[in-house]
């Protein structure tokens, strides 16, 4: 499919998708933004879209294409959707565009984790799921304005059958612009567990404690913590056939060193008092390091201490 023949839908108009269909609808794809805030919808749909930082742009949708609920796409022929919302929310998601969108509709991960695009398959089959890695970020700082803190290019784009590689290809193209490299790969998940190996390392840490980013790795305590935690990791993804540079331990810490007086959305996600994604982060590690009987006390108690966070709302 060429660029004119995709309408997508983006589902979560946070900072990841929010980006995301700010570049697309620069290049003048079909762009439907779904998001339940209904301040940020009616900023964008007063104002346009604001994003600043790596980038400047404003973009502006139409009535037709902001919805402040799934159900609202029945009748949209959408046929390409981007699930940006966090991961505890994914599942409802699924359950939602089920019942609005096509037997023909491809549907996109565009989250953190690993295993999200599972439950894709559950639902719509292996030949339509696909999967992101984004290697951008942001903040929103009011309804309708997005702060592009930082872009690393590319971004990856992969499926899940090979049946569906030149549909990913087809993807990769749509959403890659000169100011938005992404490309695709068959294999995904070799830059799936790269990034959820860095996000599962310190993102709990420092929702555990509070710290920054920056506080984080200059405590001795806590960068052990993560310094483990990358390191088993990198173990059970080996369990998967996924393997990485002998210096990639140490490519970790030094590019969680740099991440600055910066809070991690888990530690947002704590203090807002919402759910966490740490059961497609270092709960994916504890589940696969059981299946292989591997030992891994730094995930487990990681793990054990965001649970018992959540626990307290």
């Amino acid at each position: 499919m060429n660029e004119r023949e995709f309408k997508v839908a983006i589902i979560g108009a946070g900072p990841s998708g929010g980006i995301l269909g700010a570049f697309l609808a620069q290049k003048n794809v079909e762009v439907t933004l779904v998001d339940i805030w209904k301040a940020h919808i009616e900023a964008i749909q007063n104002f346009g879209l604001q994003i600043l930082g790596v980038t400047n742009q404003i973009v502006h949708f139409d009535n037709e294409h902001l919805k402040t609920s799934i159900l609202q796409l029945i009748d949209s022929n959408i046929n390409l959707v981007f699930i940006s919302v966090k991961t505890p929310y994914l599942k409802q998601v699924v359950q939602d565009l089920e019942k609005v969108i096509s037997d023909e509709t491809l549907v996109v991960i565009h989250q953190n984790g690993a295993g999200n695009e599972d439950i894709l398959v559950e639902t719509f089959g292996a030949e339509r799921a696909f999967r992101n890695v984004i290697n951008y970020a942001g903040n929103i700082l009011k309804p309708g304005i997005i702060d592009m803190t930082f872009f690393n290019p590319p971004n990856f784009v992969g499926a899940v059958s090979p049946n569906s590689y030149d549909r990913a290809k087809s993807i990769a193209e749509l959403v890659s612009s000169k100011n938005f490299q992404t490309e695709f790969v068959e294999n995904i998940q070799h830059a799936v567990w790269k990034k959820v190996i860095l996000n599962a390392a310190l993102a709990p840490v420092c929702a555990i404690t509070g710290q920054t980013m920056k506080e984080a790795m200059e405590h001795n305590d806590t960068n052990n913590l993560a310094s483990g935690i990358i390191k088993e990791g990198i173990t059970i993804a080996a369990k998967l056939g996924i393997s990485f540079d002998t210096n990639f331990h140490d490519i970790c810490m030094g590019y969680l060193s740099k991440g600055g007086h910066h809070k991690p959305s888990m530690l947002i996600d704590i203090e807002n008092k919402n759910p966490t994604e740490i059961e497609f982060l270092n709960g994916k590690i504890v589940e696969i390091g059981k299946q292989f009987n591997v030992p891994i006390p730094f995930n487990e108690a990681t793990l054990a201490y965001v649970r018992a966070l959540e626990s307290k709302y």
